[in-house]
C-alpha cells in the first residue's frame, strides 16, 4: 500500500529542466564549449556534489559556469515569469487528490530548498505539501538515496510504503536503492537500459498518475 508519494522538482513538476537545458546550451555555443553527448544525461537530477566533477572536466566550462548558474537559479528570472507558466501539466490535479486521499507529499529536490520554494512561488495556487526537503538537507546527492529516506522519515511513512515521481535517471535510482517504488514520468530524456530495469512503472504525464496510485492506496 501506498502511503506517501515523493515529488522530485525540475522537469517533474516544474517545466525547468527544458529551460535549464536552452541556458546551457545557448552559452555554451555563444562560447565555443562542446558540451558531450551525455551531458544532460549525467547532471539531469543530481546535485551539484555529484555533477561538479564532470562538468569542470569540459574543456572551457569553467569559464561560463558562473553566467550559466545566475541565469539558471536567479530569484528575479523566475519572479519575473508569467504566473503557473513553469507548472506541469496535472500538478495541480494530482496534489489536490493526494490530499483528498489522505497521502502524504513531500518534495524531494537535488536543488536547494530556498530554489524549490521560489518554483512554487511562481504558481498561482502552490500545493501544500507536508514536507520540503532540498538538497542543502542532506550530505549526499542522487543517485545516493538519502534525500528520498530523509522525505519519508519527515512524512513518518516506511520506505516500502512510498512512491517515488521521477523524471531523471540519478533520481530513479536513488529510488530504487532507498527501496521505494518508482514512478518514471519522462521530461528531457528517455530512460536508458539501467533506468528500465529499475522503473516499476511509467506514466506519460502527471494526469496519468492518479490511476495508477488508484490501484495502490
Amino acid at each position: 500500500m501506498i502511503k506517501a508519494v515523493l515529488f522530485d522538482c525540475d522537469g517533474l513538476m516544474f517545466n525547468t529542466e527544458a529551460y535549464a537545458h536552452g541556458i546551457w546550451t545557448r552559452i555554451a555555443s555563444e562560447h565555443g564549449v562542446k558540451l558531450p553527448e551525455d551531458f544532460f544525461m549525467r547532471i539531469t537530477g543530481a546535485g551539484r556534489s555529484t555533477s561538479d566533477a564532470f562538468i569542470h572536466s569540459v574543456p572551457g566550462m569553467d569559464e561560463i559556469l558562473p553566467e550559466i548558474r545566475r541565469q539558471r537559479f536567479s530569484d528575479e528570472v523566475f519572479q519575473a515569469m508569467e504566473k503557473d507558466s513553469l507548472t506541469k501539466p496535472g500538478l495541480e490535479e494530482l496534489c489536490a487528490w493526494l490530499k483528498e486521499k489522505g497521502i502524504r507529499t513531500a518534495v524531494c529536490s537535488s536543488s536547494g530548498t530556498h530554489y524549490v520554494h521560489t518554483l512554487l512561488s511562481t504558481m498561482t495556487n502552490p500545493p501544500s505539501f507536508d514536507a520540503v526537503a532540498g538538497g542543502d538537507l542532506v550530505k549526499k546527492a542522487k543517485p545516493d538515496p538519502e534525500i528520498f529516506l530523509l522525505g519519508a522519515s519527515l512524512l513518518n511513512t516506511d520506505p516500502s510504503e512510498c512512491m517515488v515521481l521521477e523524471d531523471s535517471k540519478q533520481g530513479i535510482i536513488a529510488a530504487s536503492r532507498a527501496g521505494m517504488r518508482s514512478c518514471f514520468i519522462p521530461d528531457t530524456i528517455e530512460p536508458d537500459d539501467q533506468m528500465k530495469e529499475l522503473i516499476d512503472l511509467q506514466c506519460e504525464s502527471l494526469h496519468d498518475v492518479i490511476g495508477i496510485l488508484e490501484e495502490m492506496i
